[in-house]
């Protein structure tokens, strides 16, 4: 467990995590690896339920299983015409769903893959997520990116910061808390971290520490 005043401490015992882990990784929505841990599930939920997004764009695909449950609590929730556009450097090609666009993007170069003009114009509000390498330089440029474009009232949600507490904090060079560390230093009126919601189950006890941001 983390000390208390770091940035990214969570109350979860290490062990708790670990073990977490494994079942996480194990998870799957409708076949489809999807790997949410279950207080993130709720806490997206609430999200989806607050600001109502009728655009989500998603940086990492993975099978497209994140997309999918996207997409039927977005149609659960009634919000016309919302869609998903979920990119990677290994698109999706084997789902086919009207309310999903998986396309090419590699996080390392988000604005070499995706006009900055095109994602302005996408249908607000806007949920940006951030689940593609975990490499620290490779969520930082995704945040620097979408920082062009995000308005009061979007919202951005950084993934998988836990993985500093199961050991890869070095193999991913200091992986998303790092990148959300310079981000906000960065910018330190435009985005407030969500404490209610990162802090909901008990401080950080989610996958995604300090990673739930309002652009404000």
């Amino acid at each position: 467990m983390s000390g208390n005043n770091s940035f990214g401490a969570t109350d979860l015992p290490q062990d708790t995590i670990a073990a977490m882990q494994k079942g996480i990784m194990g998870w799957s929505y409708r076949g489809r690896p999807t790997w949410k841990c279950p207080m993130d599930l709720a806490l997206y939920s609430s999200v989806l339920d607050e600001i109502a997004p009728r655009s989500v764009v998603e940086f990492g695909s993975n099978r497209g299983g994140s997309a999918l449950w996207l997409a039927d609590q977005l149609t659960a929730r009634g919000i016309d015409g919302a869609h998903i556009w979920s990119l990677d450097i290994n698109p999706v090609t084997d789902l086919d769903d009207p309310r999903i666009t998986f396309g090419y993007c590699d996080a390392a170069e988000p604005a070499t893959y995706i006009g900055l003009a095109d994602l302005a114009a996408l249908p607000k509000p806007l949920l940006v997520i951030d689940d593609a390498s975990h490499m620290a330089a490779h969520v930082l440029a995704v945040l620097r990116f979408v920082d062009g474009t995000l308005e009061p009232g979007d919202y951005l949600i950084v993934e998988d910061g836990i993985l500093n507490e199961l050991g890869w904090c070095d193999e991913y060079h200091g992986g998303p808390l790092a990148a959300l560390r310079t981000f906000l230093a960065e910018r330190p009126d435009r985005y407030q971290i969500d404490r209610a919601r990162c802090d909901f189950f008990g401080r950080n006890v989610t996958w995604n520490p300090e990673g739930y941001l309002r652009r404000v």
